[in-house]
């Protein structure tokens, strides 16, 4: 028999089955890590749109710079003291309310 009365009308094995009710916990904010990379010279290159092996190259040279970009920011996000929300706000708790949180140097 379930506890909450939402199964009574149901008999036998799948009436007897425990209703689990599903829980939704919100992630804590963290810190957003950007970086804007170098532009893509993309001048005198016309003929990307119409040669597939230039356009797969340049697709290439974009797909790289953005794996690049990635494990970078992956990498100092786990170096980052003051990822957690916690730090953050034990940091502006000393410091006031005015300082700002050290961010990582490039």
């Amino acid at each position: 028999m379930c506890m909450f009365g939402f199964r009574d009308t149901v008999k036998g094995e799948d009436g007897n089955q425990v209703l689990h009710l599903p829980v939704v916990l919100p992630k804590l904010p963290g810190r957003l890590y950007f970086l804007f990379g170098r532009p893509i010279e993309m001048e005198g290159m016309d003929n990307v749109l119409t040669d597939r092996k230039k356009a797969n190259q340049v697709y290439f040279q974009i797909e790289l710079e953005v794996e690049n970009a990635m494990s970078y920011l992956k990498r100092k996000r786990n170096e980052d003291p003051y990822r957690s929300i916690a730090r953050r706000a034990l940091y502006q708790a000393t410091w006031g309310p005015s300082a700002q949180v050290p961010t990582f140097e490039p």
